[in-house]
């Protein structure tokens, strides 16, 4: 795992750029599932009223990012094919999207560390209780990656084909109920599995804190 790894919001046109220039490395350059990033703007990039990216940083090099997309009255980038129903009963929503890396990282947990840094950005700043994400599923079997079914995502619509991608394995809608996950790692107590413990075994500590990335768009909290 890289040490000096930090974390920030994009918020400056030079971050907005680093996004971009991710996106182009990632899936332009290294998987070839979209031929350019002028791609996204009618697919990716129309929540972006709402959304937000958090960057990782390895000293100045952007090497990875995740979305963020608060539920609002324009609802949520994978309603477009999944119906939410219930889960927008007694819940706060929060779609996380296009977490990727650098491929010189990928064997340094630096998604894994996105993905936490994401869900204790949202618990602070939404008090969110659902996480949802479109996922890419395992290619052998269809099924959601353990990665995620460790953590606490059920299926909500899939597995179906993105059409937005070239040549990506199938894509699946899960949704990760957090005061259930926080309920199962209590219970586990030390007996929870790893990655259910990295993210919640310390949830009634960062749930109480103030998130640091600040000047969220109003509406969006």
């Amino acid at each position: 795992m890289l040490d000096d790894i930090t974390f920030r919001r994009a918020r400056t046109p030079a971050e907005a750029a680093d996004v971009l220039r991710l996106r182009e490395a990632v899936y332009v350059q290294d998987q070839e599932r979209l031929t350019d990033t002028a791609q996204t703007a009618d697919t990716f990039d129309k929540f972006d009223a709402q959304a937000y990216y958090l960057l990782a940083y390895a000293g100045t090099e952007a090497v990875g990012t995740i979305k963020i997309v608060p539920d609002s009255p324009a609802g949520l980038p994978c309603e477009d094919v999944a119906d939410l129903g219930g889960w927008r009963t007694g819940h706060r929503l929060v779609e996380f999207g296009h977490l990727m890396t650098l491929p010189d990282v990928r064997h340094h947990k630096v998604g894994m560390r996105l993905m936490r840094e994401a869900l204790v950005h949202s618990v602070q700043t939404h008090q969110v209780t659902c996480i949802l994400g479109d996922f890419f599923v395992d290619d052998l079997d269809g099924r959601l990656r353990d990665f995620y079914t460790d953590i606490g995502f059920v299926p909500v619509h899939g597995p179906y084909k993105d059409p937005r991608f070239t040549g990506a394995p199938l894509s699946m809608v899960a949704a990760l109920d957090v005061p259930e996950a926080v309920r199962r790692c209590k219970e586990a107590g030390a007996g929870a599995n790893r990655v259910l413990g990295y993210f919640f075994r310390d949830f009634d500590g960062y749930a109480r804190g103030a998130s640091e990335y600040a000047d969220i768009p109003a509406g969006t909290g």
